[in-house]
Protein backbone atom coordinates (compact mmCIF):
# COMPACT_ATOMS: atom_id res chain seq x y z
CA UNK A 1 0.00 0.00 0.00
CA UNK A 2 1.34 3.45 -0.93
CA UNK A 3 1.88 5.84 1.97
CA UNK A 4 0.92 9.48 1.47
CA UNK A 5 2.48 12.37 3.35
CA UNK A 6 0.20 14.79 5.24
CA UNK A 7 0.83 17.38 2.52
CA UNK A 8 -0.26 14.94 -0.20
CA UNK A 9 -3.38 14.02 1.76
CA UNK A 10 -4.22 17.72 2.15
CA UNK A 11 -3.84 18.28 -1.58
CA UNK A 12 -6.16 15.34 -2.23
CA UNK A 13 -8.73 16.90 0.11
CA UNK A 14 -8.67 20.23 -1.67
CA UNK A 15 -8.87 18.46 -5.03
CA UNK A 16 -12.00 16.74 -3.77
CA UNK A 17 -13.35 20.04 -2.54
CA UNK A 18 -13.17 21.61 -5.98
CA UNK A 19 -13.73 18.56 -8.20
CA UNK A 20 -16.13 19.07 -11.06
CA UNK A 21 -19.22 16.99 -11.69
CA UNK A 22 -18.93 16.75 -15.47
CA UNK A 23 -17.63 18.30 -18.65
CA UNK A 24 -20.66 20.53 -19.13
CA UNK A 25 -23.43 21.96 -16.96
CA UNK A 26 -25.93 19.69 -18.68
CA UNK A 27 -23.99 16.56 -17.89
CA UNK A 28 -23.50 17.76 -14.31
CA UNK A 29 -27.20 17.70 -13.49
CA UNK A 30 -26.85 14.15 -12.19
CA UNK A 31 -24.66 15.59 -9.42
CA UNK A 32 -27.31 18.06 -8.24
CA UNK A 33 -27.67 18.09 -4.45
CA UNK A 34 -30.82 15.99 -3.80
CA UNK A 35 -31.81 18.22 -0.87
CA UNK A 36 -32.37 21.05 -3.34
CA UNK A 37 -35.09 19.01 -4.99
CA UNK A 38 -36.85 18.25 -1.71
CA UNK A 39 -37.15 21.87 -0.55
CA UNK A 40 -40.48 23.61 -0.94
CA UNK A 41 -40.95 26.22 -3.65
CA UNK A 42 -40.20 29.84 -2.82
CA UNK A 43 -42.60 32.60 -3.76
CA UNK A 44 -41.77 36.08 -4.99
CA UNK A 45 -39.95 38.25 -2.42
CA UNK A 46 -42.40 40.89 -1.14
CA UNK A 47 -40.16 42.58 1.45
CA UNK A 48 -36.75 42.39 3.07
CA UNK A 49 -37.45 42.71 6.79
CA UNK A 50 -34.71 43.83 9.21
CA UNK A 51 -33.96 41.08 11.69
CA UNK A 52 -30.74 42.07 13.43
CA UNK A 53 -27.37 43.72 12.92
CA UNK A 54 -23.79 42.94 13.88
CA UNK A 55 -22.09 46.20 14.79
CA UNK A 56 -18.51 47.34 14.34
CA UNK A 57 -17.54 46.82 17.99
CA UNK A 58 -18.58 43.18 17.80
CA UNK A 59 -16.82 42.64 14.47
CA UNK A 60 -13.67 44.32 15.83
CA UNK A 61 -13.70 41.99 18.83
CA UNK A 62 -13.65 39.08 16.37
CA UNK A 63 -10.86 40.59 14.26
CA UNK A 64 -12.96 41.44 11.19
CA UNK A 65 -13.77 45.18 11.49
CA UNK A 66 -14.07 45.73 7.72
CA UNK A 67 -16.22 42.94 6.23
CA UNK A 68 -15.43 42.66 2.52
CA UNK A 69 -17.09 39.37 1.49
CA UNK A 70 -19.86 37.13 2.85
CA UNK A 71 -20.95 33.54 2.29
CA UNK A 72 -23.46 31.15 3.88
CA UNK A 73 -23.20 27.39 4.24
CA UNK A 74 -26.06 24.90 4.04
CA UNK A 75 -26.80 25.17 7.79
CA UNK A 76 -27.21 28.93 7.65
CA UNK A 77 -23.81 29.68 9.21
CA UNK A 78 -22.32 32.95 7.95
CA UNK A 79 -18.69 33.40 6.90
CA UNK A 80 -17.27 36.93 7.02
CA UNK A 81 -14.03 37.79 5.22
CA UNK A 82 -12.02 40.89 6.14
CA UNK A 83 -9.42 41.37 3.40
CA UNK A 84 -7.50 43.94 5.46
CA UNK A 85 -7.08 41.73 8.54
CA UNK A 86 -6.77 38.62 6.30
CA UNK A 87 -9.16 36.78 8.55
CA UNK A 88 -12.42 34.84 8.12
CA UNK A 89 -14.86 34.21 10.95
CA UNK A 90 -17.71 31.70 11.02
CA UNK A 91 -20.94 32.66 12.80
CA UNK A 92 -23.82 30.34 13.59
CA UNK A 93 -27.38 31.06 12.46
CA UNK A 94 -27.93 33.19 15.58
CA UNK A 95 -24.84 35.31 14.95
CA UNK A 96 -22.57 33.72 17.57
CA UNK A 97 -18.86 33.29 16.80
CA UNK A 98 -17.83 29.69 16.12
CA UNK A 99 -14.23 30.02 14.95
CA UNK A 100 -11.85 32.01 12.76
CA UNK A 101 -9.26 31.11 10.14
CA UNK A 102 -6.47 32.86 8.25
CA UNK A 103 -4.77 35.96 9.57
CA UNK A 104 -1.25 37.30 9.14
CA UNK A 105 1.78 35.01 8.93
CA UNK A 106 4.10 33.06 6.67
CA UNK A 107 2.64 29.62 7.32
CA UNK A 108 0.41 28.00 4.66
CA UNK A 109 -2.72 28.47 6.77
CA UNK A 110 -2.36 32.26 6.81
CA UNK A 111 -3.70 34.53 4.08
CA UNK A 112 -1.68 37.10 2.11
CA UNK A 113 -4.24 39.00 0.02
CA UNK A 114 -7.65 37.29 0.19
CA UNK A 115 -9.95 38.53 -2.56
CA UNK A 116 -13.01 36.28 -2.40
CA UNK A 117 -14.46 33.15 -0.81
CA UNK A 118 -17.08 30.48 -1.43
CA UNK A 119 -18.38 27.59 0.68
CA UNK A 120 -18.59 24.35 -1.29
CA UNK A 121 -21.08 21.49 -0.99
CA UNK A 122 -18.88 19.80 1.62
CA UNK A 123 -18.97 23.11 3.52
CA UNK A 124 -15.26 23.65 3.05
CA UNK A 125 -14.13 27.27 2.85
CA UNK A 126 -12.35 28.08 -0.42
CA UNK A 127 -10.46 31.38 -0.46
CA UNK A 128 -8.99 33.12 -3.50
CA UNK A 129 -5.61 34.53 -2.39
CA UNK A 130 -4.36 37.07 -4.94
CA UNK A 131 -0.84 37.46 -3.58
CA UNK A 132 -0.19 33.73 -3.75
CA UNK A 133 -2.13 33.11 -6.95
CA UNK A 134 -3.68 30.22 -5.08
CA UNK A 135 -6.80 28.69 -3.61
CA UNK A 136 -6.58 28.19 0.17
CA UNK A 137 -8.97 25.62 1.66
CA UNK A 138 -10.23 25.04 5.22
CA UNK A 139 -12.74 22.47 6.40
CA UNK A 140 -16.04 23.37 8.09
CA UNK A 141 -14.41 23.20 11.53
CA UNK A 142 -11.72 25.68 10.47
CA UNK A 143 -8.87 23.18 10.05
CA UNK A 144 -6.44 24.03 7.25
CA UNK A 145 -6.62 21.64 4.28
CA UNK A 146 -4.23 22.96 1.64
CA UNK A 147 -3.01 25.89 -0.40
CA UNK A 148 -3.12 25.04 -4.09
CA UNK A 149 -1.74 27.40 -6.79
CA UNK A 150 -3.72 27.97 -9.96
CA UNK A 151 -1.98 26.39 -12.92
CA UNK A 152 -1.14 27.55 -16.44
CA UNK A 153 -1.72 31.27 -16.92
CA UNK A 154 -4.50 31.48 -14.34
CA UNK A 155 -2.04 32.20 -11.55
CA UNK A 156 -1.15 35.52 -13.14
CA UNK A 157 -4.78 36.29 -13.92
CA UNK A 158 -5.93 35.87 -10.33
CA UNK A 159 -3.09 38.06 -9.07
CA UNK A 160 -4.71 40.97 -10.87
CA UNK A 161 -7.58 42.85 -9.25
CA UNK A 162 -11.15 41.74 -9.76
CA UNK A 163 -10.94 37.96 -10.17
CA UNK A 164 -13.85 36.25 -8.41
CA UNK A 165 -14.79 32.69 -7.40
CA UNK A 166 -18.14 31.16 -8.33
CA UNK A 167 -19.61 27.84 -7.27
CA UNK A 168 -22.65 26.78 -9.26
CA UNK A 169 -25.47 24.55 -8.07
CA UNK A 170 -23.79 21.51 -9.64
CA UNK A 171 -20.70 21.90 -7.44
CA UNK A 172 -18.52 23.24 -10.25
CA UNK A 173 -15.92 25.87 -9.40
CA UNK A 174 -15.47 28.83 -11.76
CA UNK A 175 -13.33 31.95 -12.01
CA UNK A 176 -14.51 35.31 -13.30
CA UNK A 177 -11.59 36.95 -15.11
CA UNK A 178 -12.25 40.63 -15.92
CA UNK A 179 -9.18 41.01 -18.14
CA UNK A 180 -10.28 38.10 -20.32
CA UNK A 181 -13.94 39.10 -20.08
CA UNK A 182 -14.84 35.49 -19.46
CA UNK A 183 -16.00 32.91 -16.95
CA UNK A 184 -13.57 29.98 -16.71
CA UNK A 185 -14.61 26.54 -15.41
CA UNK A 186 -11.83 24.81 -13.44
CA UNK A 187 -10.72 21.20 -13.33
CA UNK A 188 -9.42 19.37 -10.24
CA UNK A 189 -5.92 20.80 -10.76
CA UNK A 190 -7.21 24.38 -10.84
CA UNK A 191 -6.59 24.59 -14.56
CA UNK A 192 -9.03 25.55 -17.30
CA UNK A 193 -11.38 22.66 -17.97
CA UNK A 194 -12.05 23.91 -21.50
CA UNK A 195 -9.93 25.69 -24.09
CA UNK A 196 -12.73 27.59 -25.81
CA UNK A 197 -14.32 30.71 -24.36
CA UNK A 198 -17.42 30.28 -22.23
CA UNK A 199 -19.00 33.75 -22.55
CA UNK A 200 -19.58 34.55 -26.23
CA UNK A 201 -18.99 36.75 -28.07
CA UNK A 202 -16.02 38.22 -26.19
CA UNK A 203 -16.81 41.80 -27.24
CA UNK A 204 -20.31 41.68 -25.74
CA UNK A 205 -19.02 42.74 -22.31
CA UNK A 206 -16.99 45.86 -21.66
CA UNK A 207 -15.82 45.25 -18.08
CA UNK A 208 -17.32 42.21 -16.29
CA UNK A 209 -16.92 42.65 -12.57
CA UNK A 210 -19.34 40.30 -10.80
CA UNK A 211 -21.27 37.15 -11.56
CA UNK A 212 -23.78 34.94 -9.78
CA UNK A 213 -25.00 31.49 -10.93
CA UNK A 214 -28.66 30.50 -11.06
CA UNK A 215 -30.13 27.15 -9.96
CA UNK A 216 -30.73 25.85 -13.50
CA UNK A 217 -27.22 26.51 -14.78
CA UNK A 218 -27.77 30.00 -16.20
CA UNK A 219 -26.47 33.05 -14.38
CA UNK A 220 -26.10 36.81 -14.12
CA UNK A 221 -23.06 38.94 -14.80
CA UNK A 222 -22.54 42.61 -14.02
CA UNK A 223 -20.82 44.72 -16.66
CA UNK A 224 -19.18 47.64 -14.83
CA UNK A 225 -18.36 49.35 -18.10
CA UNK A 226 -21.97 49.45 -19.24
CA UNK A 227 -23.44 49.55 -15.69
CA UNK A 228 -25.90 46.79 -16.60
CA UNK A 229 -26.75 43.27 -15.47
CA UNK A 230 -26.69 40.65 -18.21
CA UNK A 231 -28.17 37.16 -18.17
CA UNK A 232 -26.01 34.36 -19.58
CA UNK A 233 -27.29 30.96 -20.63
CA UNK A 234 -25.92 27.58 -19.63
CA UNK A 235 -24.20 27.57 -23.02
CA UNK A 236 -22.40 30.85 -22.28
CA UNK A 237 -24.47 32.87 -24.74
CA UNK A 238 -25.57 36.24 -23.41
CA UNK A 239 -29.30 36.93 -23.39
CA UNK A 240 -30.38 40.02 -25.35
CA UNK A 241 -32.37 41.64 -22.52
CA UNK A 242 -30.49 43.95 -20.14
CA UNK A 243 -31.58 45.53 -16.87
CA UNK A 244 -31.73 49.29 -16.41
CA UNK A 245 -28.48 51.10 -15.60
CA UNK A 246 -27.37 50.42 -12.02
CA UNK A 247 -24.24 50.45 -9.87
CA UNK A 248 -23.59 47.06 -8.28
CA UNK A 249 -21.04 46.17 -5.60
CA UNK A 250 -22.11 42.56 -4.93
CA UNK A 251 -24.55 39.89 -6.15
CA UNK A 252 -26.32 36.89 -4.67
CA UNK A 253 -29.05 34.56 -5.92
CA UNK A 254 -31.54 32.40 -4.05
CA UNK A 255 -32.62 28.89 -5.02
CA UNK A 256 -35.77 30.23 -6.72
CA UNK A 257 -33.66 32.27 -9.13
CA UNK A 258 -34.14 35.75 -7.62
CA UNK A 259 -31.13 38.04 -7.81
CA UNK A 260 -30.08 40.37 -4.96
CA UNK A 261 -27.95 43.29 -6.15
CA UNK A 262 -26.18 45.60 -3.70
CA UNK A 263 -26.41 49.17 -5.06
CA UNK A 264 -23.87 51.38 -3.23
CA UNK A 265 -24.83 54.58 -5.04
CA UNK A 266 -28.49 54.47 -4.00
CA UNK A 267 -27.70 52.67 -0.69
CA UNK A 268 -30.15 49.85 -1.31
CA UNK A 269 -30.68 46.22 -2.23
CA UNK A 270 -32.50 45.62 -5.51
CA UNK A 271 -34.21 42.28 -6.14
CA UNK A 272 -34.72 41.04 -9.71
CA UNK A 273 -36.91 38.15 -10.81
CA UNK A 274 -35.69 35.16 -12.82
CA UNK A 275 -36.68 36.89 -16.07
CA UNK A 276 -34.84 40.11 -15.18
CA UNK A 277 -37.76 42.28 -14.06
CA UNK A 278 -37.26 44.33 -10.91
CA UNK A 279 -39.26 42.90 -7.99
CA UNK A 280 -38.47 45.31 -5.17
CA UNK A 281 -35.89 47.74 -3.79
CA UNK A 282 -35.02 47.93 -0.12
CA UNK A 283 -33.39 51.12 1.20
CA UNK A 284 -30.53 50.60 3.66
CA UNK A 285 -29.37 54.16 4.28
CA UNK A 286 -29.90 57.76 3.32
CA UNK A 287 -28.47 61.31 3.47
CA UNK A 288 -28.50 61.55 7.28
CA UNK A 289 -27.43 57.95 8.06
CA UNK A 290 -25.39 56.58 5.14
CA UNK A 291 -25.28 52.80 4.76
CA UNK A 292 -23.32 51.62 1.71
CA UNK A 293 -23.80 47.93 0.83
CA UNK A 294 -20.57 46.32 -0.38
CA UNK A 295 -21.18 42.57 0.13
CA UNK A 296 -24.29 40.36 0.09
CA UNK A 297 -25.14 36.67 0.55
CA UNK A 298 -28.35 34.58 0.65
CA UNK A 299 -28.98 31.72 3.09
CA UNK A 300 -31.13 28.60 2.73
CA UNK A 301 -32.88 29.84 5.87
CA UNK A 302 -34.19 32.60 3.57
CA UNK A 303 -32.07 35.32 5.11
CA UNK A 304 -29.97 37.91 3.32
CA UNK A 305 -26.76 39.20 4.91
CA UNK A 306 -25.47 42.54 3.66
CA UNK A 307 -22.32 44.33 4.79
CA UNK A 308 -21.07 47.91 4.77
CA UNK A 309 -17.28 47.61 4.75
CA UNK A 310 -16.52 51.24 5.67
CA UNK A 311 -19.15 51.38 8.41
CA UNK A 312 -18.07 47.98 9.75
CA UNK A 313 -21.57 46.58 10.08
CA UNK A 314 -23.62 43.64 8.85
CA UNK A 315 -27.41 43.55 8.59
CA UNK A 316 -29.41 40.33 8.52
CA UNK A 317 -32.69 40.66 6.58
CA UNK A 318 -35.51 38.11 6.49
CA UNK A 319 -37.14 37.55 3.11
CA UNK A 320 -40.92 37.87 3.32
CA UNK A 321 -42.51 36.21 0.30
CA UNK A 322 -45.79 35.96 -1.47
CA UNK A 323 -47.40 32.53 -1.48
CA UNK A 324 -45.68 30.17 -3.88
CA UNK A 325 -47.76 29.25 -6.97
Amino acid sequence: MRNHSPWQRSIRLVVLAVSLCGASPGSARAGLDPSLLRETALGTPAALRFERSIDRATLESWGVPRPSALAFDGDGALYVLDAASRRIVKLDAEGRLLHSVGGYGDDPASLALPEDLVVDRRESILVLDRARGALVAFDRAGAFLASRPFEDDLGEEVRGPGARLLLDVFGRLWLLLPRERDLVPLDDRLRRSRTARFLTPDDALREPGLASPLPGGDGWIYDRGARTLRRFRVSGALAPADTASIDVAALATDRAGYLYAADPTEQRLVVYGPSGGRVLARALGGPTVPWIPTAVAWSRLDRVAVADRARGEIQILAVDREAAP
